[in-house]
């Protein structure tokens, strides 16, 4: 058992679409924010340029934990997408069924809370091995001082960060052990016949989360499939990875890296 420097903070705001790299005609939407879209968030609250900085939030240099906090649901809207371009414009203009504004009739899908939650909430745990860049993030959370407003998605889907916390968390040797468990958890790190059953709570399985950005935006390694509970209950499971602890106002959290 170690222990890292860990900083923790909660995600909360009124919808949010994380777009599956699939879909191609209905924009869908997972149901939390994968591993690249929290790192592109902390990426801006420090304020680095698009695309420079995928080395320095790689796995071997940072690890990300995700729990969901409340219930969530998913609702598809029919919307208008408009092209800003002027050249697209003039060239849809002669197109039947396309209107010279360039208007593009679409489904979009996103993220909401459930009733009688207003706000959907999901909490983040970052390590890294630079401690200075943590705790300049930290600063910068608990000052709201960020280069960019996070957003999860497009820039109307603006959320606050709250509940911020730095401290020590404890890795784990799961040992074949049951812990229950509030982050995602990739499918291939559970142990065989690992999940137990649990009454009220409802296991769901998030397909193919996007894999890792290198240099030059290229992909890196596969997508994967991810477990987890709709209404961010706890799932008592055992792993094959290690598993994190970390305590929050008397009580232990246990959770696994993205």
């Amino acid at each position: 058992m170690n222990e890292k420097t860990v900083l923790v903070f909660d995600i909360y705001g009124y919808m949010a679409h994380f777009r599956c790299f699939y879909s191609n005609v209905t924009s869908l939407t997972y149901y939390f924010p994968p591993r690249n879209t929290i790192v592109g968030m902390l990426a801006c609250i420090l304020g680095f340029e698009r695309d420079s900085y995928y080395e320095l939030f790689s796995r071997e240099r940072c690890d990300v934990g995700l729990a969901i906090l409340t219930p969530l649901r998913k609702l598809m809207f029919s919307t208008n997408l408009l092209d800003t371009d002027q050249v697209s414009i003039r060239r849809l203009r002669g197109i039947p069924g396309k209107s010279g504004s360039g208007r593009t009739p679409t489904v979009v899908e996103f993220v909401f809370p459930t009733p009688p939650h207003r706000r959907f909430g999901y909490r983040v745990f970052v390590t890294h091995e630079q401690y200075d860049l943590l705790k300049e993030l930290h600063n910068r959370l608990l000052s709201k001082r960020y280069a960019i407003q996070p957003a999860l998605g497009p820039a109307n889907c603006l959320v606050d960060l709250e509940h911020v916390y730095f401290g020590k968390l404890e890795l784990l040797d799961p040992e074949g052990e049951e812990y229950p468990i509030v982050t995602v958890i990739r499918q291939d790190l559970i142990a065989e016949q690992g999940v137990r059953p649990t009454e009220g709570v409802k296991i769901m399985l998030e397909e193919k989360l996007p894999p890792d950005f290198t240099v030059g935006r290229m992909p890196a390694g596969q997508s994967k499939n991810y477990l987890f509970e709709l209404g961010g209950k706890p799932i008592r499971i055992r792993v094959r990875d290690r598993v994190f602890r970390f305590q929050l106002d008397g009580k232990s959290l246990y959770g696994v890296f993205m």
